[in-house]
Order: C-alpha cells, then structure tokens, then sequence
C-alpha cells in the first residue's frame, strides 16, 4: 500500500462528508448584498470546494497506485493552486466580514464563483450571452500566491515548491529527465521510474486546504458540514508525526 497516510486520511474523510442542499436568500441582482447572502456565498464556495478535491484526491489515489509519477505530480499542482484559492478567499473574506462589508465580500464571491476569463474573451464564439463584460475575470494565481506566502510568513516554501510542480506541469525539459539515461556521449530512452509515494508538499498542502476550509465554513457561522471536517483534522492531529513524511 503506498504511504499516503494524510492525503488519505483527508480523502476517506471526505468521502463521508454529506454536504446539504442550500437554499439562496431571496436577494435579487439589483439589491444591495445581505449578511446571509454573503453566509450563503460562503457556504456554497467551501461545499463546492469540497466536491472537488475529494473527487481530485480520488485520482490521486489510483495514480500513486500505479506509480504513475509525472501525472501526479501535475494533479498535485492542481491541489495546491486550490489550497491557496482557499487562503486567499479566508483571509480576504475574514476581512470583509470585520469590515461588515458585505458588497466587498459579495463581490469576491462572484469573482471566485462566477469569473471566467476563457468565457469572457472567447465564449461568445461558441454561444451567445447578454453581455460579456458581466463576467469577471477569474482570480489571477499571483494573488493568490502572494495570499499563501503573506499567511506562511518569512517562508520561501511557497514559491519553491509551487515553482516545482510547475516546472513538472509545463512543457519543458524538466519533464524529459526522467526518461533519459546517459553513458558518456550516449543517452538512452526508459520508462519514468514508479513512485507510489507523493511529494511531500502535496500532504502539507492538503492539510492547509482542510484548515482553510474549515475556517471558511466558520467565517459562513455552518455547523453540520464544519462538525465533519473538524472530525477529519482531529485524525491527523493523531497520526504519528513520521506519517506525513
């Protein structure tokens, strides 16, 4: 069984979690945003979050089951591109409730939930829409990574390791070394060696989205869905601490 144990523990936990239908408060597109509008939003991006990274972590698991290194690792940048979606929407909306700006936040969520740049610049070549301009632009992962280092303050890590994965994810020679062996001036072609372990900063990554999660969920005043995912980090907290390396 490849050693996997936190991003495990996350997933099966996750599995498990039953996430409730919501029902939008009465508040329509002209009308000033409301605090439940806003708890609302709140609740539906963590959910929303929720649905995808257990279905995301479901993959994981079948690739480190099969070894299959190079896919994980792009999967992996996935995850942790949304570890700092999740930072970033916690502590900018954490701000915006402080401020009781309930605009702001609003306005945030429709970024994060609606904006879409692909559909904004090239959708009305495949349908037709009222008014593109009415779309946001989907949220830039430079905010998002300057988010993530200003939460792991004085930390390097962040971009280290985001810059990692990356260069495993874009086409470039990075990718090739894997299937390369050289003998002085020959080089020969092999299979990518197997690996059914994940780097390391996929389960330090997982375990941060978990904690925004929650925190967003709380920021949103949930119970139900929140009391589960609390359950979860309680879990690892017990783990032997040699399980996340």
């Amino acid at each position: 069984m490849p050693k996997i144990e936190p991003a495990n523990v996350i997933y099966e936990g996750l599995r498990g979690v039953r996430l409730p239908p919501l029902v939008r408060p009465p508040v329509g597109p002209s009308d000033d945003p409301t605090e439940d509008l806003v708890l609302w939003g709140l609740r539906d991006y963590a959910y929303s979050s929720i649905a995808h990274i257990r279905t995301i972590l479901s993959g994981l698991m079948d690739l480190a089951k099969s070894g299959n290194q190079p896919t994980t690792l792009i999967v992996c940048r996935h995850v942790f591109e949304w570890t700092m979606h999740s930072c970033y929407i916690s502590e900018t909306m954490g701000q915006h409730l402080k401020n009781l700006d309930w605009k702001a936040a609003w306005q945030l969520f429709l970024e994060v939930d609606t904006g879409n740049t692909w559909i904004k610049n090239h959708g009305s070549k495949y349908w037709s829409f009222a008014d593109p301009d009415e779309v946001p632009d989907s949220v830039r992962i430079a905010r998002l990574v300057k988010a993530y280092e200003k939460h792991q303050i004085g930390s390097q890590d962040v971009r280290d390791s985001y810059g990692y994965l990356s260069e495993h994810a874009h086409a470039n020679g990075a990718c090739f070394l894997s299937y390369r062996r050289l003998n002085g001036p020959e080089v020969s072609f092999v299979e990518a060696p197997k690996a059914h372990q994940f780097p390391g900063v996929l389960h330090a990554s997982i375990i941060e989205w978990l904690m925004f999660t929650h925190g967003i969920l709380a920021l949103g005043k949930e119970g139900p869905v929140r009391f589960q995912v609390l359950n979860i980090i309680k879990q690892l907290a017990q783990m032997p601490r040699d399980a996340e390396a």
